[in-house]
């Protein structure tokens, strides 16, 4: 065979080669998404979420979820409780002081502490 018939038939066959390997189908990817679900699951999660409607009040608090809601009102409930616990001890040294006008701030402080925690011992048994 003469180079320029070897080389032509090289030609002929890398051109049939090429386009046998073009006309193939690709096969599918196994690591594509559509791959791990079912025509089903991917026409069920392919409809849009609603999304929650915007808030009419232009107070921040009216966007908030039902937790942060009752989280905020703890917090405030913790706040009167205690200023309760502090009008409370007022007004026990006060009333310690009245009982016994020798006796300084510091001693009626820790004797209205220590009826305190008397009493909160008292209700948590």
């Amino acid at each position: 065979m003469t180079p320029h018939a070897t080389s032509a038939l090289l030609i002929a066959i890398s051109l049939a080669l090429s386009t046998i390997s073009v006309a193939q189908t690709p096969t599918p990817d196994p690591t594509a998404p559509s791959a791990a679900s079912s025509p089903h699951q991917r026409d069920t999660t392919a409809t849009k979420a609603t999304e929650s409607p915007t808030a009419t009040s232009p107070s921040p608090a009216a966007a908030s979820t039902p937790h942060q809601t009752q989280v905020v009102d703890t917090d405030k409930a913790d706040a009167k409780t205690q200023a309760k616990h502090e009008q409370m001890l007022k007004d026990c040294i006060a009333k310690e002081q009245a009982k016994n006008s020798s006796q300084s701030m510091e001693q009626a402080k820790k004797t209205c502490w220590d009826q305190m925690k008397a009493r909160s011992t008292d209700v948590n048994k």
